[in-house]
């Protein structure tokens, strides 16, 4: 398959290294978010004469980058990418070779703390996953300023008479908008799998949530985010909450319309220049209408969609709990109340034991977001869910298994990085990727000559170690993440000896 026939129009793809399978890069799903539909729900994209050619990525969303010289810069994104408000696109990887074959999708948010990233950056290739007959699908959506702007004036203009989740109302778009066509790529709109990494798998937590994706969602991924919330910081505020911050101010303007008056390059520079300052909405909200309410309050009430879940994170997440001990107590006294978060800080080793904890903070707190949603999911009999942990120390620095290092894995694009990759890493690329792509075929991850995995259970509570060694381990007990996982749940804490 070269070509396909889509509702707006007919598109040509290219030939990846396996000559049989072809990427469709750059299709527009969406009319381009621009002038009047800056901050605005998305529209239906307009059709094309003649065949489109889709052997280009359309350009990332308007964002900071991650910093010059940065780690993750050298990590994930040594090119920079043309950036333009006109940004709704997305990349597909199909090995079918006409229309309505019915295979499995992979539909991948990528992550980025809601402010940076794109779907074609170096670390995505569908290549790997189209060569098991699943088909990958990345996409790009509106973020930072562009895609979570809250503002009273845009809630009164709005039918529902609500604003933000402009980034989030792209990704449903994206997802029906795969429902409608990737028959037509050869793709099965009923087995449908959306993944996604940080803020990707909270975004995936969403669309699981959302009750504009009923019916849409066969299973899901989410790693090393999503669950019941990993991190209290990054929980969503509600509309309220997010309008009553907002100032315009810091973008040099009074109004909603001077700000639609701006060019993106000016909105960008100027949202830059806000940092760090609060008074700008970064994330999604709980808005009333695309998330009815707190993410982990419609997940304890089973108010999501239930499918079998694959969720964990790395073993060393490495993001830092908080620049200093008092406002991690504050945080803390937020999230537990006095009484609680004082006794979790003595679990932690106090301020004396801060430094230490701050560097396991983000790791342990995502291992208790997964294990607690696997228990909620089995409590609820609204599972399964398969929890793993990627400890591979990967090789070239002294990083270890850092936030997003299991994506070269997923990927298996090992081949676009800079590490002196040994063959353990080719080794492990090979199971995740199988893993992953008989999850979304089947809702179980397996493999030939791999180890079994099972849903974590409470009578059995086994992660699959992703790593040098692969294979389920019960962990090792930490009062730590037992003490998260108990409130998450909503039950008494649980003593660890």
């Amino acid at each position: 398959m070269r070509e396909a026939v889509i509702e707006t129009g007919k598109i040509r793809g290219i030939a990846c290294g396996w000559p049989s399978i072809t990427a469709f890069y750059g299709i527009p799903y969406a009319a381009p978010p621009v002038g009047e539909l800056r901050w605005r729900p998305p529209q239906p994209a307009a059709p094309w004469p003649g065949v489109r050619d889709c052997a280009r990525p359309g350009p990332r969303c308007p964002q900071l980058g991650v910093g010059k010289g940065s780690f993750y810069e050298r990590e994930f994104y040594p090119v920079e990418e043309p950036m333009d408000e006109d940004c709704l696109y997305l990349n597909v990887w199909t090995p079918a070779q006409s229309a309505g074959e019915r295979l499995p999708v992979i539909f991948w948010v990528h992550g980025g703390a809601f402010m940076t990233g794109y779907g074609h950056s170096a670390h995505f290739d569908g290549e790997p996953f189209a060569r098991q007959g699943v088909i990958l699908v990345t996409i790009n959506y509106r973020l930072n300023i562009f895609g979570w702007m809250v503002h009273p004036e845009l809630s009164a203009e709005s039918d529902r008479h609500v604003s933000g989740n402009y980034g989030l109302l792209d990704q449903i778009f994206a997802l029906e908008w795969v429902r409608r066509n990737i028959a037509a790529l050869g793709g099965d709109p009923d087995n449908i799998t959306v993944a996604g990494q940080s803020a990707g798998a909270m975004s995936v937590q969403a669309l699981l949530t959302t009750p504009l994706t009923e019916g849409m969602v066969s299973k899901a991924i989410m790693q090393s985010g999503g669950g019941i919330t990993a991190v209290p910081d990054m929980r969503f505020p509600s509309l309220e909450e997010a309008e009553a911050r907002t100032d315009l101010t810091l973008l040099g303007v009074s109004s909603i319309r001077e700000a639609r008056a701006l060019s993106w390059q000016a909105l960008l520079d100027r949202w830059i220049s806000s940092m760090p300052a609060q008074g700008l909405q970064r994330t999604p909200v709980a808005d009333g209408w695309v998330l009815p309410d707190s993410l982990d309050q419609m997940a304890r009430q089973g108010r999501h969609r239930q499918v079998p879940c694959l969720i964990g994170y790395t073993s060393r997440e490495g993001i830092p709990a908080a620049p200093n001990y008092q406002l991690w107590r504050e945080l803390l006294e937020r999230e537990y109340g006095p009484r609680q978060a004082g006794t979790f800080a003595a679990l932690c080793g106090g301020e004396k034991g801060f430094a230490a904890y701050s560097q396991e903070h983000f790791t342990l707190h995502c291992r208790a977001a997964a294990e607690a949603w696997a228990l909620l999911l089995e409590r609820q009999g609204t599972g399964p869910a398969y929890v793993y942990c990627l400890n591979r120390q990967l090789p070239g620095d002294s990083m270890g298994p850092f936030h997003a290092a299991d994506l070269w894995y997923v990927f298996q694009t090992l081949n676009r990085c800079w590490r002196p990759w040994e063959k353990e890493d080719y080794r492990l690329a090979r199971a995740c990727g199988t893993y992953w792509a008989q999850f979304a075929k089947t809702g179980v991850p397996h493999g030939d000559r791999l180890p079994e995995w099972t849903p974590y259970t409470r009578s059995d509570p086994r992660t699959m170690l992703l790593g040098a060694d692969i294979g389920l381990t019960k962990l090792p007990p930490d009062p730590r993440v037992e003490f998260r996982k108990s409130f998450l749940l909503g039950e008494p804490p649980r003593a660890v000896n």
